[in-house]
């Protein structure tokens, strides 16, 4: 019994490393769903904006700029949730190779690599949503290029 529990230690040691992966992944998607809810309380600014008939052409490209961002944080949410799952699906793998010596150990890795592939997708969208948004503001060349020539 006591060789039982020295087991069940070493395999808790061990899922510890995927609990704090998980915990990272979980403020990850905190921070998309914030930056997700700011997006729709935006769109709802414009379309009330847009409603009233105001500036039809600029608030139109926003709102098309806002869907796009909006899109990529789903993606993005999509994915880190894949994560996390993977990493589950890691740590019961690693407990049922112990429990029932499956010698998953090849299983274990495919998951865990997965995962890390998963969570570098998930940054690199969420990334690529800064960078539409950063592009999207008043001062980039987007919006520099609609005046007229020689002002800059």
């Amino acid at each position: 019994m006591n060789a039982l529990f020295g087991d069940i230690s070493n395999i808790i040691s061990l899922s510890i490393t995927p609990a704090f992966l998980m915990l990272g992944v979980m403020l990850q998607l905190r921070v998309l769903n914030n930056r997700l809810d700011r997006i729709i309380d935006r769109r709802t600014i414009v379309e009330q904006r847009l409603a009233g008939g105001v500036q039809f052409a600029v608030l139109t490209h926003e709102l098309a700029i806002l869907c796009r961002r909006a899109n990529v944080i789903h993606r993005a949410v999509g994915i880190s949730t894949a994560c996390m799952l993977l990493v589950c699906a890691a740590v019961v793998a690693l407990f049922a190779d112990d429990v029932l010596a499956l010698r998953l150990g090849s299983v274990i890795a495919f998951l865990f690599v997965g995962a890390m592939l998963l969570l570098v997708t998930s940054f690199s969208l969420f990334l690529h949503e800064i960078f539409i948004a950063s592009h999207s503001m008043p001062s980039t060349a987007l919006h520099r290029a609609r005046q007229p020539d020689g002002q800059h």
